[in-house]
C-alpha cells in the first residue's frame, strides 16, 4: 500500500496531501481490532481493521485532534499536524477504570435503572436528532469456513479457491464504498459508487446499506423477527440492568450498563450499553446473542458493535461504525464471518427533494465494479488486513486461470467423459465458454419416480439443455420428461421450453406441449411423495387424474418494480382416465378408490367427457411498497412485508367439442404477512372468485380448493391451505370467498413460562374459511406447536385442528413435517 501511495503522491502531490496512518494496541501489546478513530469535531472517521491498523486520507492541513475509542479502553486524544506526508501515528490505550464515585449507590436503589429510565423517556428525542441525512457509507463482508466433514471438504477445495484441504478458509470477501440518503424510519436511496467482490472482478457486492440500519433508539431492532431494544419503551419487563462505571470524556458523565434478559428465550440481548448523561444518548453499543433466541437454528451467535461519535459543532451524536459478527453451523459445516459498516461525511437534512425515495433502495453503477486498487486504497476507510490483501491477490490471479480457455476447455474435457454406465445412470455435457449445457437424467432422476392407482408405477427420464447465465443476462432452458406408467403401459412426453429475455423486466416466454396425467386440483394436492406412502401403505390414493394433450405460450413480464404481468394461451385436449392398478405394500384386499372425484366407488362412470378447450388468461401483481436493487446486470426486486400483495386473474375457456361449456372466470387475492413486534408474525391471505355462464362447465374447469386428508403438512407456513377439508368436497363452477390468517407468537408466550422455555417451542393459531353457494360456510380453528425438534434441527409442527360445518364439527391433528416441500 504504501507503494502505491508513494507512486500516486508523485502524480497527484495535491490530492494526497494529507494522510494519516497507524496501529491501536494495549500496554499488552495486543493489537486493538475495531477501535475507532475520529477526526475531532468533524463527521470524518475510521476503524482499525483485525490488526489494529487504521488509515486516513483526504484530511483537512493543519493542526487537529484524532480521537480514538475502543470498548474497555479510555477514550485517547492525539494532536497531529497534518501536512504532505504521510504521518505514522500509533497509540497505546489504557484499560477504562470501574469508577463509581459520582454515582450514588445504595440498597434501596438501582442507578443504572434510573439511567435506563431516563434513556427511555428520551429514547425517541434522541432517535429523531439523527432523523434525516445523507451520508458516506463504507462495508465490508467477510465469511470464512472453519470445518467441512471430510467428504465435502474435497469438493469444496476444488470449487471455492482459497480453501485448504481441510475445508476451512475465506469462500467470501466484498467491499462496498456509497453515498446515502436516509430518513427514519425506513426510507433509504443507496448510490453505490464502488463495488469490489474477490475473485470476480465483473462481480457487484451484496453487502450494500440495505439491512444496515439496526437502531436501538427503536423499539424493536430490525434484524430477522426483530430484536428488542434495551431502551424500548417496554425494556424493563425484558432486561436487568447492573451500573459497571462512570467515565468523562470532553465533560461528559458516560455510563457503561451491563444488559442482561430476564427470560433467555426471548428476542434479547446480552452485554454492554454506554448512556450520556443528562442528553442520555447512546454513547456506544456491545451486544451478543445466540442464535435461538431470534429461532434461527443455523445462526450460533451474533455479535453487533456500534460506536457513536460527538460532533461539537452540530450538537449531534452519530453512529460512526458498526461491526457485525456471526457464527454458522449446520450438518457438520462451521462457518464465521463479520461485516463491518463505516459511517462519515454526515450532512443533515431537513427536507429531501421530491422523488429522493421512491422504488429504489440501491442503484449500483456502471463501472464501480471495474476500479482498480489506486482506488480502493484510498476510497476504504477501514484498511485490510494481510489476510484479506492476500485472498484479494490469489483469487484474482486464480480468476485469470480459471476464465482462461484452456482452463475451461480442460474442465470440460474431465466433466464431459462418457462411460458405458452414462446411458443408464444419466450423462451431462458442458460447454463452459458458451455457457451451454446438455443433460441425460436417467436412474439419477429417481426422485420424480412415483406411484398411483392411475398409472402404477412410473419412472421419469429427462433430457434437459440449457443456454447462458441463470443469474443475469439472457438465458433459456429446455426441458424434456418422458414418463412410463407400468400399469397403464403407457408412455407419455411434456416439453418446457423456457427463455428469459433480460434481467432487467425478466421478460419471459414460456412454451409447454405434450401429454400429462394432470390432477384435476392441479398443485393443490398432496405432495406426490405423500401420495406414494399413502397408496402404497395405507392403501389411500388421493391424486387423481385426468389426460391433458395440450400446446400453453405464457408471457410474464415486470412493469417498472411494483407490478408483473402474466398473459396466457393455451389449446388442450382433455379425456378421463380410469385406475390400472390396485398394488400396494399393505392392505391388498382393499380397493382403491375411482379415479372419478365426484363418485369415489364408481369405476365406469368418468368424471366427464373428452372434450377440447382454447384457454385465454391475463393477470396482474401488484406487490404494494416493492423496493428494487438496480444493478447494471440486474434488477433485483425486494418485498416490503409491510404492504400487501394484490393478484387479478380473468380467463376465458373456449370449448371447441361443446360451446355451452365455455365459460369466463374473474378471480383475485390479497395477501399480507405482519410484523407485530415482540407478538410475532400475522399473515393472512383473502381469495375470491366469480365464475360466468359456467353452469355446464366440465370437472376439469372447476375451482378447486387446497385441502388435506393426509394430516401431515409440508409447509412451514398453513396461510394458503385447509387443514382437514377433503380435497374436492367443495369444488365450484359458481363463486367463492376463502380466507386464511395465522398468528405466529414466535415463542412470545412459552418464553415465558419457566421450564418451558428452555424447549424453545412456538405457539401458533389459526383460522381458515371457505363460502361456496353450494354448502355452508365451512370454518376452521387450528392452535399447534412450532419449532419442534432438538438442537439446531427444528422441522417439525403439530396443530390441533377443528373443522366445522352447519351442525357436524370434526377435530384431528396435523403433523407438520416442514422439510418435505424442499426434499420433493
Amino acid at each position: 500500500m504504501k507503494l502505491v501511495v508513494t507512486l500516486l503522491s508523485i502524480v497527484f502531490p495535491i490530492w494526497l496531501a494529507a494522510q494519516v496512518e497507524g496501529t491501536v494496541s494495549n500496554k499488552n501489546g495486543e493489537k486493538l481490532a475495531s477501535a475507532t478513530v475520529l477526526l475531532k469535531n468533524s463527521y470524518i472517521g475510521t476503524s482499525t481493521n483485525a490488526s489494529g491498523e487504521f488509515f486516513m486520507e483526504r484530511l483537512p492541513k493543519g493542526r487537529q485532534t484524532l480521537i480514538f475509542k475502543s470498548l474497555g479502553y479510555q477514550t485517547f486524544y492525539k494532536e497531529i499536524e497534518i501536512g504532505r506526508e504521510t504521518l505514522q501515528v500509533d497509540v497505546v490505550l489504557d484499560e477504562e477504570i470501574n469508577a463509581l464515585e459520582e454515582v450514588v449507590v445504595t440498597n434501596r436503589d438501582n442507578p443504572a435503572l434510573r439511567i435506563i429510565k431516563q434513556a427511555i423517556r428520551h429514547r425517541e428525542e434522541n432517535g429523531n436528532k439523527i432523523d434525516s441525512y445523507r451520508a458516506d457509507f463504507y462495508s465490508k463482508g467477510l465469511m470464512r469456513v472453519q470445518n467441512l466433514p471430510k467428504r465435502m471438504a474435497r469438493a469444496g477445495a476444488d470449487n471455492f479457491p482459497g480453501l485448504d484441504s481441510s475445508g476451512s478458509g475465506i469462500i467470501y470477501l466484498s467491499e462496498t464504498v456509497s453515498k446515502i440518503s436516509f430518513k427514519k424510519p425506513n426510507k433509504l436511496y443507496e448510490e453505490v459508487i464502488a463495488s469490489k467482490v474477490s475473485g470476480d472482478d465483473k462481480g457487484f457486492s451484496f453487502n450494500t446499506a440495505i439491512g444496515a440500519n439496526i437502531d436501538f433508539y427503536s423499539n424493536m431492532v430490525g434484524l430477522w423477527n426483530g430484536i428488542i431494544s434495551p431502551i424500548a419503551y417496554n425494556a424493563l419487563s425484558y432486561y436487568n440492568y447492573t451500573l459497571i462505571n462512570s467515565t468523562k470524556e470532553d465533560g461528559q458523565q458516560i455510563f457503561k450498563i451491563k444488559v442482561q434478559p430476564k427470560r433467555d428465550k426471548e428476542p434479547t440481548v446480552d452485554g454492554f450499553i454506554y448512556i450520556v448523561e443528562n442528553s442520555w444518548e447512546i454513547y456506544a453499543a456491545d451486544f451478543s446473542l445466540p442464535g435461538y433466541r431470534l429461532q434461527q437454528p443455523v445462526l450460533d451467535t451474533l455479535h453487533i458493535t456500534q460506536h457513536y461519535a460527538w460532533n461539537d459543532q452540530d450538537q449531534r451524536r452519530t453512529k460512526s461504525f458498526q461491526r457485525l459478527d456471526f457464527k454458522l453451523s449446520f450438518f457438520g459445516v462451521k462457518a464465521a464471518g463479520n461485516y463491518m459498516q463505516n459511517f462519515s461525511n454526515y450532512e443533515f437534512v431537513k427536507a429531501f427533494p421530491k422523488g429522493t425515495f421512491g422504488n429504489t433502495l440501491t442503484k449500483i453503477n456502471k463501472g464501480s465494479n471495474l476500479l482498480d486498487s489506486a482506488y480502493w486504497s484510498f476510497a476504504r476507510p477501514i484498511e485490510l488486513t494481510a489476510e484479506e490483501r492476500q485472498d484479494y491477490a490469489f483469487k484474482d490471479s486464480m480468476q485469470t486461470v480459471r476464465n482462461s480457455s484452456a482452463y475451461l476447455d480442460s474442465v470440460d474435457r474431465s466433466k464431459n467423459k462418457f462411460s458405458p454406465l452414462d446411458p443408464l445412470l444419466g450423462y451431462a455435457y458442458q460447454n463452459s465458454q458458451k455457457q451451454f449445457k446438455l443433460e441425460y437424467l436417467g436412474l439419477n432422476n429417481f426422485a420424480k419416480a412415483s406411484f398411483n392407482a392411475v398409472q402404477g408405477f412410473t419412472f421419469t427420464a429427462a433430457l434437459n439443455a440449457s443456454f447462458g447465465s441463470a443469474e443475469t443476462g439472457s438465458y433459456t432452458k429446455l426441458n424434456n420428461d418422458f414418463q412410463y406408467g407400468f400399469s397403464e403401459k403407457k408412455l407419455r412426453f411434456n416439453a418446457d421450453y423456457i427463455h428469459r429475455f433480460n434481467t432487467q423486466n425478466y421478460a419471459t416466454l414460456a412454451l409447454n406441449f405434450g401429454n400429462r396425467a394432470t390432477p384435476f386440483n392441479d398443485e393443490l394436492g398432496p405432495l406426490p411423495l405423500i401420495n406414494n406412502i399413502t397408496s402404497l401403505f395405507f392403501k389411500d390414493s388421493y391424486l387423481q387424474f385426468y389426460q391433458r394433450e395440450q400446446v400453453k405460450l405464457r408471457y410474464t413480464q415486470n412493469l417498472g418494480v411494483p407490478f408483473q404481468l402474466m398473459v396466457s394461451g393455451a389449446w388442450a385436449n382433455r379425456s378421463p382416465l380410469f385406475n390400472s392398478s390396485n398394488y400396494s405394500f399393505l392392505r391388498q384386499e382393499r380397493d382403491y378408490v375411482s379415479n372419478n372425484p365426484l363418485a369415489p366407488t364408481d369405476y365406469a362412470t368418468p368424471a366427464f367427457l373428452a372434450n377440447r378447450v382454447l384457454e385465454a388468461e391475463v393477470g396482474l401483481r401488484w406487490a404494494m411498497g416493492q423496493k428494487a436493487v438496480d444493478r447494471p446486470d440486474a434488477t433485483l426486486l425486494l418485498r416490503d412485508m409491510r404492504y400487501p400483495l394484490l393478484t387479478i386473474q380473468y380467463k376465458q375457456g373456449f370449448n371447441l367439442t361443446h360451446s355451452e361449456m365455455s365459460y369466463q372466470l374473474l378471480q383475485g387475492a390479497i395477501a399480507q404477512n405482519r410484523q407485530l413486534g415482540p407478538f410475532g408474525m400475522l399473515s393472512a391471505r383473502l381469495k375470491a372468485g366469480k365464475f360466468l355462464h359456467a353452469e355446464n362447465i366440465p370437472f376439469t374447469d372447476y375451482k378447486h380448493f387446497s385441502g388435506n386428508q393426509t394430516h401431515i403438512g409440508t409447509t412451514s407456513s398453513y396461510d394458503n391451505t385447509f387443514l382437514l377439508l377433503p380435497y374436492y368436497s367443495h369444488s365450484t363452477n359458481k363463486g367463492f370467498v376463502e380466507f386464511h390468517a395465522e398468528q405466529d407468537f414466535k415463542g412470545y408466550l412459552f418464553n415465558k413460562i419457566p421450564g418451558i422455555q428452555e424447549l424453545q417451542w412456538g405457539l401458533i393459531a389459526g383460522y381458515h374459511f371457505l363460502h361456496t353457494p353450494a354448502r355452508k360456510p365451512y370454518h376452521e380453528l387450528s392452535i399447534g406447536i412450532d419449532n419442534l425438534g432438538w438442537g439446531k434441527y427444528r422441522l417439525l409442527r403439530v396443530d390441533y385442528v377443528h373443522a366445522m360445518q352447519g351442525a357436524s364439527s370434526i377435530p384431528g391433528v396435523i403433523v407438520g413435517l416442514k422439510f418435505l416441500n424442499i426434499l420433493n
